[in-house]
């Protein structure tokens, strides 16, 4: 984690930005790696699409820090056969007393990199019937929801749920994500999204003017990597994500209805690089006992007598599981979920769509996609 520097410091890493920059070529390239070195550090850098071409033959080789020991360093150099370039900075690094930790340098280096994450949780939120609007209800709208978002996020940092909050934007929602890895990180983030939820709901009940909106939602777990848009002629200040996790939201959003929340089929290991593992039901199981710890807060100044999160079923008591098929003949498996929310004698907050209140429109049991698979003998 990064630490507190000097001033001294603190100017240097701006001026190693400096330098960073043109070896960067507006995007052509990528900071592959790096590490400290004898006048200050040494980087590997590689065309992108050079980089591209080599995740086919060592596709672990974004995860992780950027940051390597010396001798991994070299011995990735030498296999991706780059040479390294020095970059000369007052900036002393490593563990030492008066040193500044590689972690403070991490942030600077992505900024220049492409990273991937083989898990992290992603939620996604859709204002129903945005292009509809005109343009002042499509600002309101949006404002509206970012308000929803600050707040929850606020709130739940102030009761100790740390979530390292980031976003970009759909047009008509917002992809948001914690920037923190991990299991809890991932819990904290389905608290935060039910929080949105809940704090939207709230703010529907003093609605007079059209301008918050309905919504719908989506979380899943999975593979993503991590990038800098070019702004000017610099990076952004604030990443972008793509990959698996990005396209199964997407694809589940279309089929998801107003008001409801679907959370994804997924499995994570319980552990980072661990080999036991965690699916859909027992994480919402996790996420329902870490969120009934937040009995007592306030919420909009009325204390929450009780809250809780599961997965609905159906008649015969199994989790109800979604099947959901798109454009390309692939089919991502989803679960509907439910919270509710008592803050004393007010009215309670009920988030989601129970079972018998779905249409089921463009769903599937994952029941009937066996059935239709063995149908067909594949």
């Amino acid at each position: 984690m990064a630490t507190k520097i000097s001033a001294e410091d603190a100017l240097a890493l701006k001026q190693l930005d400096v330098h960073l920059n043109p070896v960067w070529q507006l995007g052509r390239n990528a900071i592959l790696a790096w590490t400290a070195g004898r006048t200050g550090l040494r980087v590997a850098v590689i065309p992108v699409r050079q980089l591209l071409q080599l995740l086919g033959s060592q596709p672990d080789l974004l995860q992780g820090p950027r940051y390597l020991e010396e001798a991994r360093f070299g011995d990735l150099c030498r296999s991706a056969r780059l040479e390294p370039i020095d970059i000369v900075t007052s900036l002393r690094i490593g563990p030492k007393e008066g040193y500044v930790p590689w972690q403070n340098i991490e942030g600077i280096i992505k900024r220049y990199s492409i990273t991937e994450t083989p898990h992290r949780a992603v939620m996604l939120f859709d204002i129903v019937g945005y292009s509809k609007l005109d343009p002042l209800h499509q600002i309101g709208q949006l404002n509206s929801l970012e308000y929803c978002i600050n707040v929850a996020h606020r709130r739940l940092m102030g009761w100790g749920v740390k979530v390292d909050l980031a976003r970009s934007t759909t047009g008509d929602g917002f992809y948001v994500w914690n920037r923190s890895v991990g299991l809890v990180a991932e819990v904290s983030l389905l608290i935060l999204l039910v929080m949105v939820l809940g704090e939207n709901e709230l703010e529907r009940t003093q609605e007079r003017h059209g301008l918050v909106p309905l919504l719908r939602a989506c979380f899943s777990v999975g593979r993503h990597y991590a990038y800098y848009q070019i702004e000017g002629l610099s990076p952004r200040g604030y990443d972008y994500i793509v990959g698996d996790v990005t396209i199964t939201l997407a694809r589940l959003i279309q089929k998801t209805e107003t008001g409801q929340l679907l959370i994804g089929d997924f499995v994570r290991p319980k552990t980072e690089g661990g080999v036991d593992m965690i699916d859909t039901p027992a994480f919402v199981s996790q996420t329902d006992r870490y969120f009934r710890k937040l009995v007592g807060r306030e919420f909009n100044g009325v204390s929450i007598t009780d809250l809780g999160l599961s997965l609905t079923t159906w008649r015969d008591k199994s989790l109800e599981k979604l099947v959901i098929g798109d454009k390309h003949g692939l089919n991502h498996a989803a679960y509907n979920a439910v919270a509710r929310l008592y803050r004393g004698g007010q009215v309670p907050l009920l988030i989601g769509l129970s079972g018998e209140k779905q249409s089921g429109a463009g769903q599937t049991t994952a029941e009937s996609i066996v059935a239709e698979l063995a149908a067909s003998g594949r």
